[in-house]
């Protein structure tokens, strides 16, 4: 009886050993390496824009959330504010960030709905310490636009704080519109202004 005990408690236990590695591994190939997280990010929204099964808000809601696993929300949001964010109460940076990255993904996920069939090459990664650059490229009737990511490495992996477009940071445009309507109208002017136009793409 406790030879029989004993061999199913080992048997437990290699299968709970065998779970563990086989639901911890997606989690860990996507955050492994820049490049990892870049391409299954990438990957996984270009899979939606391609899926002619599911409507237009769907695909939207289903891109929000690889989004939201690879791009550091908090971090964009801070880059972004600048000084800004540190005069900025609790309830407005939390609100500056929810609607902050609702006009990135619209942007983000406009930008590539514009190459649905075209083909993304992912070029290279160069790191220094934590921080990474990914460079890809979509290639489109010849051209080559070039779509480079910025990344930071936290505890939890590698996460993206910066978008090059066409070698235009997101971040830095935004900082810039943003600055000059905090200096004219304050925080709450912003946050008004981000959240009238956030109810328009709604």
């Amino acid at each position: 009886m406790n030879a029989m005990k004993t061999r199913f408690l080992n048997d437990l236990c290699q299968l709970a050993i065998v779970l563990l590695v086989t639901l911890a591994t997606p989690v860990f190939a996507q955050n492994a390496t820049p490049m990892a997280t870049v391409e299954t990010t990438v990957n996984a929204i270009l899979v939606i824009l391609r899926n002619d099964a599911i409507g237009v808000e769907e695909a939207r809601d289903q891109m929000r959330v690889e989004i939201g696993k690879a791009f550091d929300a908090r971090a964009m949001s801070q880059s972004v504010l600048s000084t800004n964010w540190r005069s900025a109460s609790e309830a407005q940076q939390a609100e500056f960030q929810n609607l902050f990255m609702q006009t990135l993904e619209n942007t983000y996920m406009g930008r590539l709905e514009a190459y649905t069939n075209e083909t993304v090459e992912f070029r290279k990664e160069e790191i220094d310490n934590n921080r990474a650059t990914v460079e890809t490229v979509i290639l489109t009737g010849g051209n080559e636009i070039p779509i480079n990511y910025k990344l930071r490495q936290r505890s939890d992996g590698w996460f993206v704080y910066d978008v090059e477009v066409e070698n235009v940071s997101m971040v830095s445009s935004y900082r810039e519109t943003y600055r000059s309507v905090v200096r004219r109208d304050g925080m709450d002017g912003l946050l008004s202004q981000m959240r009238e136009r956030a109810a328009e793409k709604g």
